[in-house]
């Protein structure tokens, strides 16, 4: 893993992120390239009918430049010391647009592994830090994508729980966890919540099997385990493993009609954002 990039508004949670995301990077001895999708006020639909003098491009850009750059400072003074073994680099870049847009071409042409935002705990996962981009965001990503929540303060990963339904793509998912585990050493807990039984010979144990032994014949990390979480629904089962566990990250893929469509219909959402403080690791189908 080589690049980080952390889109920010420079509020608070965000910089929490940032901060998150700097810890990281010297974990997995990568560098860090802080963003910001500058929206210009001359380019809305309702600007020709305000009567103040608007902002143009490069005005804002100065502006936001010099806020890049002062967080960069700040950062910069976090992220060397005699006894760290990685010193990331730290760049930024600023650019017209949305959200999306921006991290969507900087995912692309500066090479990016990860994408770490910050969350707005108050408001739940839905009401993510950087506006409601973020839903296109999670279905339009190059990269995963992890969620800070502003509470999560960061710490050695030493567990870190991937929710599956065993679908084609997580096997990929899990090489990229495997990445990340492996820089810290930590257990990797493979997770199927269901209220089924599985039965020793049924559909569903045939599909564990085959995924599991895919998975030992694919990635070469001796940390991983795989529980299942019997719960009624996927509300209960996050919870779990938030609470009773102890994980410092959970990880799931977005597929139609998968897990992750599930926690972001309303009242998921709310109910896990609510009991934890746990960055959130989220593959796209387009991963």
């Amino acid at each position: 893993m080589k690049k980080i990039l952390i889109p920010t508004d420079f509020s608070v949670p965000a910089e929490n992120a940032a901060r998150y995301g700097l810890e990281l990077a010297k974990g997995l001895k990568a560098d860090v390239l802080l963003c910001n999708a500058i929206k210009v006020p001359a380019d809305a639909p309702m600007a020709a009918q305000v009567a103040w003098p608007l902002m143009d491009y490069a005005d804002l850009k100065r502006e936001v430049t010099g806020d890049l750059d002062e967080m960069v400072k700040m950062l910069t003074d976090l992220s060397c010391s005699p006894e760290e073994e990685h010193c990331p680099d730290l760049s930024y870049e600023a650019s017209a647009g949305t959200v999306c847009e921006v991290v969507s071409s900087l995912v692309k042409h500066r090479k990016i592994d990860l994408v770490v935002m910050g969350i707005a705990g108050a408001g739940g996962l839905t009401q993510f830090l950087l506006g409601s981009n973020s839903k296109e965001m999670i279905e339009k990503a190059e990269s995963p994508v992890l969620f800070v929540p502003f509470e999560a303060s960061f710490k050695k990963l030493r567990k870190i729980a991937f929710a599956t339904d065993f679908g084609e793509q997580d096997i990929v998912s899990l090489q990229f966890i495997a990445e990340l585990a492996q820089a810290f050493e930590a257990q990797i807990t493979i997770v199927h919540i269901t209220d089924k039984e599985v039965t020793p010979d049924g559909k569903l144990q045939n599909k564990i099997d085959a995924f599991l032994n895919r998975a030992a014949l694919t990635i070469n990390y001796p940390h991983i385990k795989f529980e299942y979480v019997w719960n009624i629904d996927i509300d209960n089962g996050l919870e779990w493993l938030a609470e009773q566990e102890h994980m410092d990250m959970i990880a799931l893929c977005h597929r139609r009609h998968s897990l992750l469509q599930r926690i972001f219909r309303g009242s998921h959402t709310q109910k896990f954002s609510r009991h934890t403080k746990i960055p959130l690791l989220v593959f796209s189908q387009k991963q």
